[in-house]
């Protein structure tokens, strides 16, 4: 006799003492219930307590598991980030004045056609450039891109009718000695005019500048020259910005090259913007915005050098 059997003979008993005999349908009915009861309690209990927990446990553990791939996930996209911006910051000089690698294909195609020249610099460093046309006639000095040799700008205008080009590669740039920075570009960049001034016996008449070349041409302005400013650059650390975007943020940067806002304004009237490439056809526009009154050229599959004498003609043979 089981345990449940000896205890149900116990109430029983107790039972027929209180109220006599019960009736036995009833009796069996209940005491095969309380039985079941009895013997499934511990189960049920465990069924009631034990079984959300587990559930719950299981929400709470994918949740953290979820939690932990999540957070390592953003450490290793913020590790490369900041990787990124470390780097780009340990190449901010040569991002912001990158060194032009020579041209041998556009060198050749000038050979015949410029006249090779040079500007010895306050410290000794020697810059090569060319001169293109009769030196008798006006002259136009153009300041490149950076990255530009300036044997391509030559061999993609090839000549312009009465009008005399002087241009020089900048400081470490297309076979020149030295390192390119914000130290020493703008400085560079004001002798170099003097330079130009001293190939022809006369100031130049003109300033082109490409890309950052605008910020030069455009403070050296002195007397009253034109202004042509091709895919313009105002400011390298918006440039720099541009080109990255959220990888390196501005205020970051630390190049602080950018172009004189009271020459910007004094120039207003006498400056064309011309939009040459289409890779830099918003930037073109965005800065061609800043100049109230300044003319606008779309190149639009026109040569460069018809585009360039149709904006020199109207103020450089007055």
């Amino acid at each position: 006799m089981n345990t449940f059997e000896k205890r149900s003979d116990t109430l029983a008993d107790f039972f027929r003492y209180i109220q006599g005999t019960p009736n036995p349908i009833l009796w069996t009915f209940v005491w095969n219930q309380a039985k079941v009861l009895f013997l499934y309690k511990s189960h049920f209990f465990i069924f009631l307590n034990l079984r959300p927990m587990t559930h719950n446990s299981k929400i709470a553990s994918f949740l953290k598991n979820t939690l932990f791939r999540i957070l390592r996930l953003a450490g290793i996209l913020a590790v490369i980030y900041i990787s990124m911006v470390f780097y780009l910051a340990l190449t901010e000089r040569r991002n912001a004045f990158p060194r032009a690698i020579y041209h041998k294909e556009a060198n050749e195609a000038i050979q015949n056609k410029a006249k090779q020249i040079s500007c010895t610099l306050e410290d000794g460093t020697v810059l090569n450039g060319f001169s293109l046309g009769n030196n008798t006639d006006p002259t136009l000095l153009y300041y490149p891109e950076a990255d530009e040799d300036v044997a391509q700008f030559l061999a993609q205008v090839d000549s312009l009718p009465s009008v005399s080009v002087v241009t020089f590669n900048y400081r470490g740039s297309a076979q020149n000695k030295g390192t390119p920075s914000e130290k020493n570009f703008a400085n560079d960049a004001a002798q170099i005019a003097e330079c130009a001034t001293q190939v022809n016996g006369h100031s130049p008449r003109a300033l082109v500048g490409r890309g950052m070349g605008a910020i030069a041409a455009i403070n050296n302005r002195s007397n009253n020259e034109q202004i042509i400013l091709i895919d313009p650059i105002f400011d390298i650390a918006d440039a720099i910005h541009q080109k990255y975007g959220f990888l390196y943020p501005k205020f970051l940067i630390r190049t602080n090259y950018n172009v004189s806002t009271d020459k910007l304004k004094s120039a207003q009237n006498n400056i064309t913007v011309v939009s040459d490439k289409k890779q830099f056809e918003s930037r073109t526009h965005l800065e061609y915005s800043k100049l109230g009154k300044a003319n606008l050229l779309i190149r639009n599959g026109e040569s460069l050098q018809k585009l360039l004498f149709s904006a020199l003609k109207s103020n450089l043979f007055q």
